[in-house]
């Protein structure tokens, strides 16, 4: 286990002194570095806490301070990534590289002085906007995008192992077929390759922009994304309500998984399930919610206001009568976070119980070849099931799909449309409610 302190070296005129870090790694390693940030008196220097005091005599005590902790979580986070995480040899010429290029003092050659391979370049395309604004949409990466960024890096990374080495000149139109076949080869779906291209193309479009690469075959429509349509279930209203109301209290518990699912677990992803078929949230967003996201107007209707985690995208949501029982039940807030794998096991047993059983068919293409699976339709229930519910059952009710879009964050009415599961016949009884068909 490493750990940071913080000593001051006197001055040899005056009271004040410079902060010099000490960083204690592996068995028995001390690495000693001098940050240059200075204190004006010793006696300003809380020792216990290794910051300087917050005192008027210190005039920058707050930016010395908060260069302090940024490098103290820095090296700590730059030493556990490369000695536990990737294994590599941490000495002190490593940890002193660090902190010179920490404090500007041997910064390295940017990226528009390297030429980066493919892969290299994808690589620091993750770790740079992790914390600097995506040119696409001006913020970081979110920590759900990054892992799907990292998740494809592997997988195209494998394909340079397994078959051959992909530069940038090598991304041509038959480097996009052998791709596709051996993907297909590892049985993946369609919808999963046609995301590798999706985000291969995304990071081809920076490194063309920063004239790393000149090859613009990716930009073809033959490059294009695979997609197919899957036959995703929603639950009808109906079918939520017997998952509201079915009874758990003879359920003895269950190993799902390696997991052990109680009663008291169903009850809670039950009652979380129930809040994203109510509002359409995703599960990284209805299993966080807390009482601060709830919000009361004047005429004492109840929403929930909160910023959505993919996107960042503020909005507010009424609370209906389903959702306002399971505040009630839980004390006037929402049902504390569990793991969302857990929830997802727990909705499929629910649905067993709730007799959700109606036997289902989904289709979905492996390995280039179709695949159809027939179950009861609890086995297919998910955690994402709530919000294409929502979505669904909303259309069904005649809500404005602008109305739904605006919660559900859908921003072309095309996408929406493919989302949503109604058929024909569910679509001509919505429009023939319409005065003009009476």
């Amino acid at each position: 286990m490493a750990t940071t302190k913080y000593r001051i070296r006197k001055s040899a005129t005056g009271n004040g002194g410079k902060i010099q870090i000490e960083f204690h790694y592996g068995k028995g390693n001390r690495f000693r570095y001098g940050t240059g940030l200075t204190i004006q008196s010793l006696k300003n220097w809380d020792s216990n806490k290794m910051r300087i005091k917050n005192v008027i005599g210190e005039k920058y005590k707050t930016e010395v301070n908060n260069e302090l902790n940024k490098l103290q979580t820095g090296i700590e986070n730059h030493y556990t990534k490369l000695a536990l995480t990737e294994k590599s040899v941490v000495n002190n010429d490593v940890l002193k590289e660090y902190c010179e290029v920490f404090f500007n003092r041997n910064k390295p050659k940017s990226e528009d002085d390297i030429l980066l391979s493919f892969l290299d370049f994808f690589s620091w395309f993750i770790n740079h906007y992790k914390t600097h604004p995506s040119p696409s949409t001006g913020k970081p990466l979110g920590s759900g995008t990054r892992r799907t960024y990292t998740n494809a890096y592997n997988i195209f990374k494998r394909f340079n192992d397994e078959e051959y080495n992909i530069d940038y000149d090598q991304i041509t139109l038959t480097f996009y077929d052998d791709f596709l076949n051996w993907g297909y080869g590892q049985n993946y779906s369609s919808n999963y390759v046609g995301t590798q291209i999706k985000i291969l193309k995304t990071i081809l479009n920076s490194a063309t922009e920063k004239k790393f690469n000149k090859n613009l075959d990716y930009s073809t429509r033959y490059f294009r994304k695979p997609s197919e349509l899957i036959d995703n279930i929603f639950l009808t209203q109906s079918e939520v309500e017997r998952i509201s109301n079915a009874d758990l209290s003879s359920f003895k518990g269950k190993i799902e998984n390696g997991v052990r699912i109680t009663r008291q677990m169903l009850e809670k992803s039950r009652d979380l399930f129930l809040i994203g078929c109510s509002t359409g949230l995703r599960v990284s967003d209805f299993n966080n919610l807390n009482e601060s996201h709830l919000f009361e107007d004047s005429d004492g209707t109840m929403f929930f206001r909160l910023s959505m985690k993919k996107g960042d995208k503020p909005i507010t949501i009424p609370i209906n009568s389903m959702v306002r029982k399971i505040l009630k039940r839980n004390g006037g807030t929402t049902p504390s976070r569990i793991p969302d794998q857990f929830i997802n096991y727990s909705i499929k047993i629910i649905g067993e119980i709730a007799g959700v059983d109606e036997s289902t068919c989904k289709t979905i293409t492996k390995g280039g070849k179709k695949d159809t699976t027939t179950a009861p339709k609890y086995k297919f229930i998910t955690n994402h099931t709530a919000r294409r519910s929502f979505c669904t059952n909303g259309y069904l009710s005649g809500i404005p799909t602008i109305d739904i879009m605006a919660i559900s964050g859908h921003t072309q009415e095309r996408t929406f449309y493919n989302y949503i599961k109604v058929n024909d016949l569910q679509k001509a009884q919505k429009i023939s409610k319409y005065k003009f068909f009476q």
